[in-house]
């Protein structure tokens, strides 16, 4: 009896490291990181998710430092001006048929990003800068203009965007199958202790 639960707990184990390991997987992927300098500013963006699918609902938040100290730039103005899609025809004055914002956008001076300090957000590092809710209706690569105005100067750095087909999201198929794998596992360990 002692020797026959020895691979029932063997299998127990692996399903549990399978199961952390496609944990880590899903927040490895969660969230993607793209850094350029511009002008007096060193910008990083950050994409959660990584790589967005069609109507998927994402966050882009904007990490302003200054390029010459690293210090980061707070109070600063960051807007994002209309997407484009790359290698789409420009005289359609960036079209934003393929995304949608929580808010309106101003196509003069583009959408303002909300700084995170001035909302009193403790996790988020200064100078950071969040635009939620963004919903791209249309697959591909795109180009995401955004201009940082502080008393430093004024700055457009552009970033890549890939906006993928929705699909089914395996990490999480995989995950609900593991916990469903485990839990079967763990009911047979006590079915097989009883007796």
């Amino acid at each position: 009896m002692i020797h026959s639960r020895k691979p029932l707990m063997k299998i127990l184990l692996t399903l549990s490291f399978l199961l952390l390991t496609l944990m880590f997987a899903a927040n490895a992927y969660a969230a993607a990181q793209l850094e350029q300098d511009a002008g007096p500013y060193h910008v990083i963006l950050q994409m959660n998710p990584e790589t967005p699918t069609v109507n998927q609902s994402g966050t882009m938040t904007i990490i302003v430092k200054n390029k010459a100290t690293g210090q980061p730039v707070t109070e600063a103005k960051v807007t994002m001006s209309n997407p484009t899609m790359m290698g789409s025809n420009s005289n359609d004055g960036g079209n934003m048929a393929g995304m949608n914002m929580s808010s309106s956008m101003d196509n003069q001076s583009g959408m303002a990003m909300q700084e995170q300090s001035s909302m009193g957000s403790m996790s988020m590092e200064p100078g950071s800068y969040m635009m939620e809710n963004m919903t791209f209706n249309q697959p591909g690569q795109w180009s995401q203009a955004i201009t940082i105005s502080s008393s430093l100067g004024q700055s457009t750095v552009n970033f890549p965007i890939t906006v993928g087909k929705s699909g089914p999201n395996y990490v999480l198929i995989g995950s609900v199958a593991g916990v469903v794998i485990i839990a079967g596992v763990i009911a047979a360990v006590l079915k097989r202790k009883k007796y």
